[in-house]
């Protein structure tokens, strides 16, 4: 059962543009959004989980590709960490519903509706490997819990705890600086590339 991909890539861009936040996320004010009824949400992803894990799927893809770009730059993974970090504080709607909110998973593993999940973590073991992860699976394990825990206390007004009066967002990269630095050391600094370009 497939839906219109364009409904997907509408609902993406809106949750970036903050058009939907994190409230609209329900069947019905999805489907008044996309001029659909409710129906039609269902009859054409199944439920509401089986659409919004779509979404879900083309946001983890569209920080992938964010992620490679810099990687291709000559980035180092101290800043890949940090580019992470920007683009869940850049789209905080579309982050939380690709880091926060609960789906049945089990389901749609049934469903098969979760066929980005391997792929795409085994991307991101993959760059903790080229950048120096002697254990990468767990390395990646311990990263994404990291920034993930950064990013969420950031954006829920608690990145600063400690430091009142500080940028909890500066104080989020820092973290992760320092967070890369003790699981790989001095092969998570940026790496001088031929192809690299200075950030604008």
């Amino acid at each position: 059962m497939t839906g219109s991909p364009a409904w997907v890539e509408r609902v993406l861009s809106a949750l970036i543009s903050g058009e939907l936040t994190r409230e609209d996320l329900t069947a019905r004010r999805l489907s008044a959004f996309l001029g659909q009824s409710t129906m039609g949400l269902y009859h054409h992803f199944g439920s509401l989980d089986g659409f919004l894990i779509q979404v879900d799927g083309a946001g983890w893809d569209l920080l992938v590709d964010t992620l490679r770009r810099r990687a291709g730059e000559g980035a180092g993974l101290a800043d890949l960490a940090i580019s992470y970090l920007d683009f869940a504080f850049q789209h905080p709607h579309l982050y939380w519903l690709m880091a926060e909110r609960r789906f049945d998973r089990e389901a749609l593993r049934k469903e098969q509706r979760l066929s980005r999940e391997q792929p795409l973590w085994s991307t991101f073991t993959e760059f903790v490997r080229q950048h120096g992860g002697k254990s990468p699976v767990e390395d990646t394990r311990v990263l994404f819990a990291g920034l993930h825990g950064l990013a969420v206390l950031t954006l829920n007004g608690r990145g600063a705890i400690g430091a009142p009066g500080s940028s909890g967002e500066a104080l989020a990269r820092e973290s992760a600086r320092h967070l890369v630095a003790a699981l790989v050391g001095s092969a998570g600094k940026a790496r001088r590339s031929r192809s690299a370009r200075p950030r604008t």
